[in-house]
């Protein structure tokens, strides 16, 4: 589902500089809080990977040549999720890389892998069948009344453990604050319309 790959000058880090860095790339996207069930967390983190590279040949423009070393990173996601995962990877990212290596360059390039051709077991996969894989542990739980759906990404979320709101006398759920937030935002701009008009 994701792909990392941090480039890293050569011998900067020392390779457990380089572990602590990825696994923290990955936490940050695997580990959505307490909100996502261990289920479907686990169903993601399955999906997502990080690939440390320290080139051998890095030139660098004059602009950002000497202290600090530059870093680059790429992150391959699903095209239709880039616009609204960005701003949350290049800030974590870069944040996790400058505590690691204070005053560092950092460079982050979200790259979204075209609909359909993500390969996920066997399968080209659309960023709809992702969610559904994910959602597949949950559907007992959606079945019997403990889990919702989120209005805004569509994934399977359990009432207990994830960010809810009553609006206009129905409950929902949401995987994340960030849809949450999203909401809300979707339904005062079709209020101010509907005022307007």
């Amino acid at each position: 589902m994701m792909f990392t790959e941090l480039f890293v000058p050569k011998g900067r880090l020392t390779a457990d500089r380089r572990r602590r860095l990825a696994q923290g790339f990955m936490s940050c996207m695997t580990g959505a809080g307490d909100e996502m069930d261990e289920r479907q967390a686990a169903v993601f983190a399955s999906q997502f990977q990080v690939v440390v590279h320290e080139p051998e040949t890095w030139v660098v423009g004059s602009d950002l040549a000497g202290d600090p070393p530059p870093y680059l990173v790429r992150v391959h996601v699903p095209g239709p999720w880039r616009k609204d995962t960005s701003e949350h990877i290049i800030t974590t990212y870069t944040r996790l890389i400058v505590e690691e290596d204070p005053g560092a360059a950092v460079q982050v390039h979200v790259l979204g892998v075209a609909d359909g051709s993500m390969g996920v077991r066997g399968e080209a996969k659309t960023s709809t069948g992702l969610v559904e894989m994910m959602n597949d542990p949950l559907r007992q739980d959606l079945a019997e009344g403990r889990a919702v759906v989120d209005p805004i990404c569509d994934m399977i979320v359990m009432l207990d453990k994830a960010p809810t709101l009553e609006w206009e006398g129905t409950l929902y759920g949401f995987c994340c604050k960030d849809c949450r937030t999203e909401f809300v935002k979707r339904q005062e701009k079709k209020a101010a319309r509907a005022a307007s008009g």
